[in-house]
Order: structure tokens, then sequence, then C-alpha cells
């Protein structure tokens, strides 16, 4: 087994949540990158991050994109986290989300919701790592979907 993907394996082993990040392109069209690299980073101002791999086909509309959301998912949200993490248009086709005031698709039913202002992009190894101030955000009591080991888990309560 070569290094990359040994590495890919250990970093696997941190436990995350899953994220759908959302924004409209300069055309008009919708995009939806399902991402667990999400942090926060300050509480003030409210920032948070996210990684975004330059491969992505969507790239150039969220370095373009003044306003992005960060859909935090629920549990039993799975098809809709394997549904965006797929390379194709159109993710959005029979997809129920709601548009922000932005402009920005919503989806609803989440965990929590974020809507950020795109505040800094930073070029780093193989991804970019965007910054958003975040403007308006809304959770609720839901269970998260949990993603460990390269594989959807639950919470053990």
């Amino acid at each position: 087994m070569d290094q990359m993907k040994k590495f890919r394996q250990c970093l696997g082993k941190f436990t995350t949540g899953v994220t759908i990040v959302t924004c409209t392109a300069a055309d008009g069209e919708r995009c939806g990158i399902t991402a667990n690299s999400f942090s926060s980073v300050s509480l003030e101002p409210p920032l948070i991050l996210w990684n975004i791999a330059k491969v992505s086909r969507s790239l150039q509309a969220y370095l373009d994109a003044s306003q992005f959301a960060v859909n935090i998912l629920a549990a039993g949200q799975q098809a809709l986290s394997n549904r965006f993490a797929k390379s194709e248009a159109n993710l959005f086709d029979g997809v129920e989300h709601e548009m922000s005031e932005y402009g920005v698709p919503l989806i609803p039913d989440t965990l929590a919701c974020l809507e950020c202002r795109t505040g800094q992009i930073h070029d780093c190894g193989d991804h970019y790592i965007i910054i958003g101030e975040v403007e308006r955000f809304r959770a609720s009591e839901a269970e998260p979907l949990v993603f460990s080991n390269g594989a959807y888990a639950s919470l053990a309560r």
C-alpha cells in the first residue's frame, strides 16, 4: 500500500460530521458538494472553514462565490451525502431545497445550517481552504450523520 493511501486511512480514524456545502455559480447553476473537512475557526467574529479539492468539478464556482452555505447533515441523510459526493451536473434535480436571500441553495431538515460570506481563500497543497464569515445560522435537535473509518456510523448514547 502506498504512503498516500496509508495517510488517508490514518486521517479516516478521526470521526467527523458530514456536510453539504452549497453555492450558486455565476451562470446560475446550483452547486453542492459533500465535505467532512469542516471546522469552526472563531466565535468572535463567527468564522468557519472547509476544504475543497483542486480537482473538484465545481471548484471555480466556489472560488468565485461571494456566499455559500454549510448544511450539516442529520442521521438518516446518507442518501443526500452520497448524492452530493458525486461529480455530476444537476445534483439538485429532484432534491428538496430552498434558496436563501443571497441565492444560495439551503437543504431543509438538516442538523444545522450556516449561511456564510466568503472571507478568505488559501491555496494549500491539493486543496483550497475557504474561510466563511457566518451571517446566519440555525440548528435542530436531530442526531448527527457521522463518518468514521470510511463508513457512516452512529453515536452510542
